[in-house]
């Protein structure tokens, strides 16, 4: 039974404008210059506080910093004019890939299970997926332990899964683990930087990604 891994922010949602949000308030709560927004989208898909290390330097409050995100990220959520927002075609291409009966769904995300956990159940997206990896249950993206704990969790081998993902760090995940990757462009990285992690193949629209995945499943 094939398992098809999704990373969440960039590939399945837009969340460009909550993570944004995020950092301008964090970062001011702590007196901090604020990041420049392509230096935080730049690193999306990495655990937070790697993030936050790279962005605010190893001297900054990285615990309470990571702290005030956990509490903020909620309640930017619940207001609309951040929430996550689906890609175009990504709510059907799931409903889709659901409903077969030889193919399992997983996540692995840099975002905590206590993050992304109520945001798939908003979407209406929790039941897809037989198995979640996230940031607080293995090391951050590029280390294959997400990959690797997800497979356990399906009972597939490597050769029987495929990841998709939007950066370089999914990509260099998903080669570490032995696993097929694939890279959309419409996330944070481009076509050229996803090649050169190792994507086996980049596509550019979610009908594409569907049609491939028709293809090979």
């Amino acid at each position: 039974m094939p398992l098809i891994i999704f990373d969440f922010d960039g590939t399945l949602v837009d969340s460009r404008a909550l993570i944004l949000e995020c950092h301008r308030t964090v970062f001011t709560k702590f007196g901090l210059p604020v990041p420049a927004a392509q230096d935080s989208l730049a690193l999306i898909g990495r655990s937070l506080e790697l993030v936050l290390a790279e962005l605010a330097g190893p001297d900054a409050p990285l615990l309470d910093m990571v702290a005030t995100y956990g509490r903020v990220l909620p309640r930017l959520r619940a207001d609309p004019a951040f929430a996550e927002r689906p890609f175009e075609g990504i709510g059907a291409l799931l409903l889709g890939l659901s409903r077969r009966s030889r193919t399992q769904l997983g996540i692995a995300t840099g975002h905590t299970s206590e993050a992304v956990v109520p945001a798939l159940t908003t979407l209406g997206w929790r039941d897809w997926f037989s198995t979640i990896q996230a940031a607080d249950m293995a090391p951050s993206k590029p280390h294959p332990a997400m990959l690797l704990q997800a497979m356990a969790a399906a009972g597939v081998t490597a050769g029987e899964a495929v990841f998709i993902g939007d950066t370089s760090f999914d990509m260099q995940m998903a080669k570490a683990a032995g696993v097929r990757c694939v890279g959309v462009t419409w996330g944070y990285h481009t076509a050229e930087q996803l090649r050169l992690a190792g994507a086996s193949q980049v596509v550019g629209t979610v009908d594409e990604l569907r049609m491939m995945l028709e293809r090979s499943l």
